[in-house]
């Protein structure tokens, strides 16, 4: 790791372990800065049936209508002040994950169990964004994370949106990851009708609990360095296997494991030169968290096995979206900057035959 970086995080929060249900959804999302200075954030997908994903981009002065509760599209209505590419769900406008042209990335992490949303008052519906609303609001308004906490510390209306037949008949329990080209980072979490907003040192985000806690687990891996441990001082007797400086960190699935494991990778890797060879590297890292189908099984829901859907990085600078398949590894890419000032909304396959090379 960086010398002292687990040192800084080496506080209590007073929060215990506790018991928190498996999630529906399993996305894990990094940062990396090349050494050109360019910001790379990159995540996966995780659900347990096809979202029907596309690439869309949302033009200039797009018009946006937020869901109200219920399901009519009642809430905030607002035209987008930035161009947008990002990856959507289901033909909705809804985003999971994108990035505007400033360079402003915002993603939606599942939280269920934590996730509470408010309960707005009818005269404040107008007013109000549902859920998975969010990162489009966000995307449409700001270009700096900045931005983004002053508007959220103000305070923003996230109401309880409509309940979705995908997943399970509630609303999307979700918080939020969002990066800006300067590398700055923050988690947006509603718990219990309140806002918090986290600027998050890392740029690492998984799932349930909520990121403050995840910090306080860290506390448990200080000693965790990705040297090569020698067992005397003179190097004349060493372990017969590289890697011995992370053994003990967690390798399952969970997201207190994955945040782990993500913060160990992104703070051991070499920085590298450019944009291109960070993103790279990202998917490399990335590649680690896929999950493959029938490695978890949810036995009250037998089929519903979680898997790696697609995997994504955004170059924060170059405004380039990246990304691959569980189907199509091939790794694709859209220049935001190309399509910028298009008029209408664009619509772009993720999932077209793999090309395989045959030599």
């Amino acid at each position: 790791m960086k010398t002292g970086f687990f040192k800084t995080l080496c506080y209590s929060l007073g929060i215990s372990l506790l018991a928190f249900p498996i999630t529906v959804a399993a996305c894990t999302g990094i940062q990396l800065k090349a050494r050109d200075g360019a910001i790379i954030c990159a995540r996966t997908m995780e659900f347990y049936n096809d979202l029907q994903a596309q690439i869309v981009v949302f033009p200039r002065n797009y018009p946006f209508n937020a869901v109200s509760p219920g399901g009519a599209n009642k809430g905030l209505y607002w035209k987008s002040r930035y161009a947008i590419v990002g990856i959507n769900s289901m033909g909705k406008d809804a985003i999971a994950d994108g990035m505007n042209e400033k360079g402003l990335s915002v993603g939606l992490f599942y939280l269920p169990g934590y996730a509470g949303y408010m309960n707005v008052p009818t005269r404040k519906i107008a007013r109000s964004i549902s859920s998975t609303d969010v990162s489009a609001w966000l995307l449409s308004n700001f270009a700096t994370v900045d931005q983004v906490k002053r508007a959220v510390d103000s305070g923003i209306l996230i109401n309880k949106g409509i309940p979705l037949y995908i997943n399970g008949g509630i609303p999307f329990p979700l918080h939020y990851n969002v990066h800006d080209a300067e590398g700055k980072s923050l988690v947006i979490e509603c718990v219990n009708g309140k806002l918090y907003s986290y600027y998050n040192p890392l740029g690492v985000l998984t799932n349930a609990p909520t990121f403050d806690w995840h910090l306080a687990n860290l506390q448990q891996y200080l000693n965790s360095r990705p040297n090569d441990a020698c067992m005397k001082p003179d190097d004349s007797l060493r372990s017969f296997r590289h890697g011995n400086g992370l053994a003990g960190i967690p390798g399952d699935f969970t997201p207190s494991s994955r945040f782990v494991r993500a913060v160990a990778y992104t703070q051991s890797v070499d920085p590298c030169p450019t944009a291109y060879e960070a993103v790279t590297q990202a998917f490399q890292i990335l590649n680690a968290f896929d999950i493959p189908k029938g490695v978890i099984k949810d036995p009250a829901h037998p089929g519903n096995n979680v898997y790696t859907l697609w995997t994504c990085a955004s170059d924060l600078r170059n405004k380039r979206l990246y990304f691959h398949t569980v189907n199509n590894r091939t790794l694709h890419m859209i220049d935001l900057g190309k399509y910028a000032d298009t008029d209408k909304v664009l619509f772009f396959p993720m999932d077209d035959p793999m090309e395989v090379v045959q030599n």
